[in-house]
């Protein structure tokens, strides 16, 4: 996602030139209020249809599956003082249509923002903050393997695509976006790849036409867009792969690696993942969480010691100089990304950010040891200005830490 360039913020998240959005509550209201709910799928991750989608994806997707809470939970320790957050920082909040915020210190929740109807333990959709977790649910694969492993091609791994472009990128290229095939993200677009990857994820409905679809059926095919390794393309294509790759290594479905992933955080509550007819689980995106368990993983990443998979997550450092990081730098420099792993974005040296559709954030602060988990449903789900405001939000109360 795009943001425009108006104000610099020099911050913990480094967030340099984004456009501030002054909106105030009522202006809000009013744009809402002329969003009816009508009985069509269209824009359903804007607005409140988004709302819809993201509090109830058990109902409103096509299909998908419960996971449990871990058998042993680990669950935060709630601060005995919750700290209000300002009349200010409340009328912001709602105004950027936050579903939800939680800010953990130290491991403890010193503050919590909750819309009406939301709470703690209910799920919402996670959007592509999503594609963090499905990196981390293959760690113990990605510690094992090694650079020698990392490096191998998609198509050695995966029979189905050989002969194709997508397979002779490797794993790394694959967790790092630097696959070379093309890839649309217009969400105005029902013909983008994109927008053809939620049937085929089981997000939306399958096309009549063509019914159910396995996701090698065409969504490794799209052309060549620059050599792999020497670009940088958002790619859906690159997460599932990435996942095929985890359950071939494995050799066990993903929804056990989920799963265990699940258990190794300590989830509290069931979760939801949708996924196609075929099994395939849309690794993308399509899982939903309760916004304490989302905060969990950001944990896992400031305290695990000894894993090459967080490791690399925070020590990558982009060369401008080489093409693929040029690449990303020219999108993302100027949000103060310095670079982006496994599908985490790195912002300078001590953060890092997973990043969703209709403003779902997953900010992890290692020098002040803080994660702020925020769950949104945008009016526009890709909406820059929102994405801008969301931005200075999380800045402005990690700075009061």
């Amino acid at each position: 996602m795009k943001l425009s360039k108006k104000t610099k913020i020099s911050t913990a998240i480094t967030v340099g030139a984004l456009a501030m959005v002054s909106i105030t509550v009522a202006e809000e209201a009013g744009r809402r209020s002329n969003q009816y709910i009508d009985d069509t799928r269209q824009n359903n991750q804007s607005g409140w249809k988004a709302l819809i989608s993201n509090a109830y994806p058990h109902t409103v997707q096509a299909s998908g599956m419960w996971f449990k809470a871990a058998p042993i939970s680990r669950p935060f320790r709630m601060s005995d003082n919750i700290k209000p957050f300002s009349d200010e920082m409340r009328a912001r909040l709602r105004a950027n249509s936050t579903d939800g915020l939680i800010v953990v210190k130290g491991g403890v929740i010193k503050q919590q923002y909750f819309r009406y109807g939301f709470d703690i333990d209910d799920i919402h959709q996670i959007h592509s903050t999503g594609k963090a977790f499905t990196s981390f649910a293959i760690q113990p694969i990605y510690d094992r393997i090694g650079e020698k492993g990392l490096n191998r091609r998609l198509d050695e791994y995966l029979p189905q695509l050989k002969g194709k472009f997508f397979g002779a990128s490797t794993f790394a290229q694959a967790l790092d976006m630097k696959n070379g095939m093309q890839w649309s993200e217009n969400y105005e677009d029902p013909n983008s790849a994109t927008m053809v990857s939620f049937s085929v994820a089981g997000m939306e409905p399958y096309d009549p036409e063509k019914g159910p679809e396995n996701w090698y059926e065409r969504m490794f095919d799209y052309p060549k867009y620059g050599d792999h390794g020497k670009t940088w393309v958002y790619s859906s294509s690159s997460v599932l792969a990435s996942a095929f790759v985890g359950e071939a290594i494995a050799q066990r479905p993903y929804k056990d690696l989920v799963q265990e992933s699940y258990n190794t955080l300590g989830f509290e509550d069931a979760s939801w993942f949708g996924g196609n007819e075929f099994g395939q689980l849309g690794a993308d995106g399509s899982q939903a969480t309760s916004i304490r368990d989302h905060a969990k993983l950001g944990r896992h990443m400031l305290e695990t010691k000894g894993s090459a998979y967080v490791d690399d997550v925070w020590n990558v450092v982009y060369d401008p100089e080489q093409k693929g990081d040029a690449k990303y730098l020219e999108k993302y420099g100027p949000l103060g990304s310095t670079g982006y792993k496994n599908f985490w974005y790195k912002m300078g040296n001590d953060v890092i950010m997973a990043l969703g559709s209709s403003g779902q954030f997953l900010y992890v602060n290692r020098s002040k040891n803080l994660i702020i988990s925020k769950f949104s449903s945008f009016v526009r789900g890709q909406g820059p200005d929102e994405f801008a405001e969301a931005f200075s939000i999380i800045h402005d109360i990690a700075e009061s830490y």
